[in-house]
């Protein structure tokens, strides 16, 4: 196995950001060619936006010629406060990819760590996330609930 590093992102990782992003979307099921393509250069203009801004924080796992094998990010939601929320801030991770060569390594998990090292430091109590089946057993592990949240998607 090769020594892997976990650092964060920055704008000069997109590439890879969004070349991971769009191997998500694949392994989902998602094989509509021009709607991918579509995304990814919608990613990358997002990506160019928000890193430098710190809208979205990303950290890249990377092995030693250089080549990131992994992802996460995290962007931070603002909600009205409630009881068990006073800041009203809700962390949502996403992303988290790892190429295939690279997978049941423990890399997913440092990244996953990191990422929750960091909304811990920021003083948020609340993380969510939307998980593949892939992912659902490393999410459970680490404490994450199934949640019975509901979706509409408008047209």
């Amino acid at each position: 196995m090769d020594s892997i590093s976990i650092r964060k992102a920055t704008i000069s990782d997109i590439p890879s950001l969004v070349k991971l992003r769009r191997l998500m979307f694949e392994s989902m099921g998602h094989d509509d060619v021009e709607l991918l393509e579509a995304g990814d250069s919608a990613a990358e203009n997002y990506f160019k936006r928000v890193i430098p801004t710190e809208e979205f924080y990303g950290w890249v796992a990377v092995n030693t010629k250089g080549v990131i094998v992994s992802n996460i990010g995290l962007i931070i939601d603002q909600h009205p406060p409630g009881p068990r929320n006073l800041s009203g801030k809700i962390a949502y991770l996403m992303n988290l990819c790892t190429l295939s060569t690279y997978r049941r390594q423990g890399i997913a998990r440092k990244l996953l760590e990191e990422a929750l090292t960091k909304i811990e430091q920021m003083g948020i109590n609340k993380v969510t996330l939307h998980a593949t089946e892939m992912g659902k057993e490393l999410y459970t592990q680490l404490g994450f609930t199934k949640t019975s949240e509901m979706r509409l998607l408008l047209k």
